[in-house]
C-alpha cells in the first residue's frame, strides 16, 4: 500500500513539519538522487525525501541498499550546507532508532559504524552523504539517508549473493505488519531534536 505521507504531521523544530515537508516519489534509483541536487539541496533544505520504491538504493562504501516496494521505509532529510556534520550525528540517531524499536519489544545493538543489527542481522542503515557545490563553496552540502526494514519478509541473503550478512525486519521480529506512517512520524520525530543540538553547538 501506498504511504500516506500527507497525513503525517511532525513535531519537529529543525525539519519542516508543514504540509511541503515531504518531497514524495513513488519510484525512484535513489532518495539521494534528489536530496544531493544541486537544486533541492539549495531551495529544499530541511525537507524530506520519501520514496515506496527504491531501486537503486546506496549503502555504505557503494555497496546496494535493497528494500522491499511499498513495506519498508527509505528516505533522505536535506541537511544543506549550514552546520557540517559528521559522525556525531549517526551516532546520536542510532541511539534514537535504538529507542525506537524498544517501542516494538526489539532489542537492536549498534554496528559502528551506520548500521543497527537485531541477532547480527541488519535492520537499520543510515548514510551521511555529501556534495561539493560550485569551487569556491567551503562548506559541502549534505543529506541523511536512512532505511530500515519496516513490514519486508526477505532476507537480503537471498537476493545478494554476495551480501555478508542476513537482515531482518521489524515484522520478522514481531509477528506482524507495522504502520508505516506512525513509525516514520517516531523517527523524524526522534531525529529533529538531535539535528538540534548540533546545529546550535
Amino acid at each position: 500500500m501506498q504511504l500516506d505521507y500527507k497525513s503525517i504531521i511532525f513535531n519537529t523544530k529543525w525539519i519542516l513539519n508543514g504540509s511541503n515537508s515531504i518531497i514524495y516519489r513513488e519510484s525512484i534509483d535513489s532518495t539521494l538522487d534528489i536530496a544531493l541536487d544541486k537544486n533541492y539541496q539549495i531551495h529544499d533544505t530541511r525537507k524530506i525525501v520519501i520514496t515506496d520504491n527504491q531501486t537503486n538504493g546506496k549503502g555504505t562504501h557503494g555497496k546496494q541498499w535493497i528494500s522491499t516496494p511499498y513495506k519498508d521505509l527509505t528516505f533522505s532529510i536535506i541537511l544543506g550546507k549550514n552546520t557540517h556534520f559528521g559522525q556525531e550525528l549517526i551516532d546520536q540517531c542510532c541511539l534514537v532508532m535504538i529507542q525506537i524499536l524498544s517501542l516494538y519489544d526489539i532489542k537492536g545493538k549498534i554496528k559502528y559504524p551506520n548500521d543497527i543489527y537485531v541477532n547480527n542481522k541488519k535492520i537499520i542503515g543510515m548514510l551521511l552523504s555529501n556534495i561539493q557545490i560550485g569551487k569556491s563553496e567551503q562548506i559541502p552540502y549534505q543529506s541523511l539517508s536512512i532505511g530500515i526494514n519496516v513490514n519486508s519478509i526477505i532476507d537480503i541473503k537471498t537476493i545478494d549473493k554476495q551480501a555478508k550478512v542476513s537482515s531482518t525486519s521489524i515484522f520478522l521480529e514481531i509477528g506482524k505488519e507495522s504502520n508505516r506512517e506512525k513509525l516514520l512520524k517516531l523517527i523524524i520525530d526522534g531525529i529533529d531534536p538531535v539535528i538540534q543540538r548540533l546545529t546550535h553547538q
